[in-house]
C-alpha cells in the first residue's frame, strides 16, 4: 500500500506493519490500530536504538536506514481480527522461506 495514501486518509488505518531488511530479506511484522502512529513509532525506536526486537535493531544500526523499508503489509477492516491477520502474514512469509524477526 502506498504510504502517501495512508497519510492522506482522515481515519486511522488498521492492519499489519512490515519492516523489511532489503539486504537479507528478513521481516518484522506487527499489528496496528493506527498505521501512521506505528510508522512514526517504529522509525523513532530504530533511530534511537530502542526497538524491542534486538536482532532487528542490531542490523538496522549496522546497515542503516537505506536498507530497510517500513510499510503497511496488509490493511484490515474494522471487523477483522488483527491477531489472525498477523499470523496469516507470518505463515505466508515462512512458507516463502523468509526469516522473521522476533
Amino acid at each position: 500500500m502506498d504510504i502517501e495514501d495512508i497519510f492522506s486518509r482522515p481515519e486511522a488505518v488498521r492492519g499489519i506493519i512490515a519492516i523489511k531488511n532489503l539486504k537479507n530479506n528478513r521481516i518484522y511484522l506487527e499489528k496496528t490500530e493506527d498505521a501512521i502512529a506505528s510508522f512514526k513509532k517504529e522509525r523513532f525506536n530504530l533511530d534511537l536504538s530502542m526497538h524491542p526486537a534486538r536482532e532487528l535493531q542490531e542490523e538496522y544500526t549496522a546497515l542503516g536506514l537505506e536498507l530497510f523499508t517500513i510499510e503497511l503489509e496488509r490493511e484490515a477492516n474494522q471487523d477483522e481480527d488483527l491477531d489472525s491477520l498477523l499470523q496469516e502474514c507470518k505463515d505466508y512469509y515462512i512458507a516463502k522461506g523468509c526469516k522473521l524477526y522476533c
